[in-house]
């Protein structure tokens, strides 16, 4: 049970529902709230979205180990978990098991929603996830823009399921649109940011995990470019990612957030002591403890969302 609990990535599970449960509860919920508009999908069919999306990322994760077995024995052989204490037939049986209850899940939940086939939308992200474990990874940029985009997604998936939800109902659906702006500035914006952070973590996982990547020849932008251009790139990458924080602070006190500007202060630090670590990262362990601050900048920037309740109730 141990190993199959470090084989999903729990920190990582908990993170996506963490992102979901802010966007339908700090971001939605407060809007609606504020305004006396009625018509949010209830809290029981928002359950199968957060379930859908923890089944399919685990199952994400296992798919990408199982084809990983031999890089993994050179990149991180003690924490391989398929091949030494799993064996990769059951990795690949939980990963169909995990994935068929994530589609499932999301189809139960389009059908509610209003569109059963919006649930297309829960075979095409298992299906991204097992062509970037099997062939994306493998490529210069691709397979981080793919990881990145999904990671935007988690952020957009659910004012997509939320609008078909409102167009049951016209008069709440004319009434919400006056408000689409609004939430469209704070999804769009989050999930570019959420984008931003993904990719530069996994350009440095990338480079975390050279020697085993070249070994079986790989072509990730580290092996491609080298070190030292990877590191600017990233450098480039953090220095944006600071620039669009500072123009949304700017945004949001002109429009009534400002404690949202202050909560996106310590991601703000976080990044700048990120671009420091970044200059000094060479070897395998500067990278994985690089990698780690990012996953802590994605929470913490996140987290500010839970400024719109201090503000809204």
């Amino acid at each position: 049970m141990k190993a199959l609990l470090r084989l999903v990535r729990p920190l990582n599970l908990l993170i996506m529902a963490i992102t979901l449960v802010l966007v339908r509860y700090f971001i939605f919920l407060p809007i609606f709230k504020q305004n006396n508009l009625e018509g949010l999908m209830p809290d029981w069919q928002f359950l199968f979205l957060v379930l859908a999306t923890l089944f399919i990322g685990g199952a994400g994760y296992i798919i990408n180990d199982v084809l990983d077995i031999e890089l993994d024995k050179v990149n991180k052989p003690r924490q391989q978990i398929i091949g030494r204490k799993i064996s990769e037939e059951r990795g690949k049986s939980l990963h169909f098991n995990l994935t068929a209850a994530g589609v499932l899940f999301g189809f139960v939940f389009a059908y509610f929603s209003g569109n059963v086939m919006l649930g297309i939308f829960f075979v095409i992200i298992p299906t991204a996830l097992f062509y970037y474990s099997y062939k994306y990874k493998y490529l210069p940029a691709v397979g981080n823009l793919v990881v990145a985009f999904l990671s935007a997604l988690v952020v957009l998936i659910y004012w997509v399921f939320e609008f078909y939800h409102l167009k049951k109902d016209p008069a709440s659906f004319v009434e919400v649109s006056r408000y689409f702006i609004l939430l469209n500035r704070f999804l769009l914006s989050f999930a570019l940011f959420a984008f931003l952070v993904s990719l530069m973590r996994e350009i440095v996982k990338d480079a975390q995990d050279i020697e085993g990547d070249a070994r079986f020849g790989c072509r990730t932008l580290p092996i491609v470019l080298g070190i030292p251009p990877t590191r600017l790139l990233v450098i480039v990458l953090e220095v944006i990612t600071i620039g669009g924080i500072a123009w949304f602070q700017w945004t949001l006190n002109r429009t009534g957030y400002s404690m949202m500007a202050w909560l996106l202060l310590p991601a703000q630090v976080l990044l700048l002591a990120a671009i420091f670590l970044t200059l000094g990262s060479k070897t395998k362990a500067s990278f994985a403890r690089l990698s780690l601050l990012f996953k802590i900048i994605m929470l913490t920037g996140m987290l500010s969302l839970i400024a719109t309740w201090f503000r809204n109730y």
